[in-house]
């Protein structure tokens, strides 16, 4: 699980600054068909960045003396 929170951290990251340089790059260049999809990338990004970020830290690799996740 943990390498899948890299790999949905770092996913979640190029989604979101390909989303956002080439979304505003393409809308201020006049290309409003290509910019709307760029655009809409950013929040999925987001999603997966945060998905990323919990994941990892949840199932982060230790020596496991203490448990990870919400206290009780």
């Amino acid at each position: 699980m943990h390498k899948f929170g890299m790999i949905s951290l770092y996913l979640g990251l190029v989604l979101g600054a390909i989303g956002l340089i080439g979304g505003f790059g393409l809308m201020f260049a006049g290309g409003d068909t290509w910019a709307k999809p760029l655009i809409a990338m950013v929040p999925i990004g987001f999603l997966l960045v945060f998905n990323g970020v919990v994941t990892t830290l949840l199932h982060s690799p230790g020596n496991g003396s203490e448990p990870k996740g919400p206290p009780d």
